[in-house]
């Protein structure tokens, strides 16, 4: 763990293979440093609260997908994806941050 700002902690992991997260991971960023191809992060079904970060670490693609059917909705539009489309990032210092709000 590490501290951002005098914020406290944050727990950052990296990650060389494809993850399932659980709702008990709600609150961690998660990296692809060390990864030697594409990585994706699999989200826990969708419930009011739950949070994730996403950081690429190294220039492979990083895809966070949603559980099932559900969808993510782009930040610059607000339109949902179709369901089940994931999200990604392949350029060094591109974050993703996902937050359940609804």
């Amino acid at each position: 763990m590490s501290t951002i700002n005098g914020r406290g902690a944050l727990s950052v992991e990296a990650h060389t293979a494809n993850d399932t997260l659980t709702a008990a991971e709600s609150g961690t960023w998660h990296t692809n440093t060390g990864a030697a191809g594409t990585i994706t992060f699999t989200l826990p079904v969708a419930t009011v609260g739950l949070r994730y970060g996403f950081a690429v670490g190294v220039a492979q693609v990083l895809a966070v997908d949603p559980n099932g059917s559900q969808t993510i909705s782009a930040p610059t539009t607000g339109v949902p994806s179709a369901a089940g489309k994931n999200v990604s990032a392949d350029a060094i210092g591109e974050m993703i941050e996902i937050a359940c709000l609804i």
